[in-house]
């Protein structure tokens, strides 16, 4: 497994952590944080798609 696939799943994993602790804040009352984690977890799918597509012309 190369540096590259690495990156794309330590993405994949804080993507995944940061929905599951959204989840958790909204439904525990800190809905600022949760919705703070909903759009970390947005932006991170954004970069993951962009890395994902420069990762092929590399």
């Amino acid at each position: 497994m190369g540096i590259k696939n690495i990156h794309v799943l330590l993405i994949v994993i804080s993507i995944l952590l940061s929905v599951g602790f959204g989840f958790w804040a909204v439904f525990h009352n800190y809905a600022v944080w949760g919705y703070l984690s909903f759009i970390i977890a947005a932006v991170l799918i954004v970069y993951c798609v962009q890395f994902i597509k420069k990762m092929k012309t590399l």
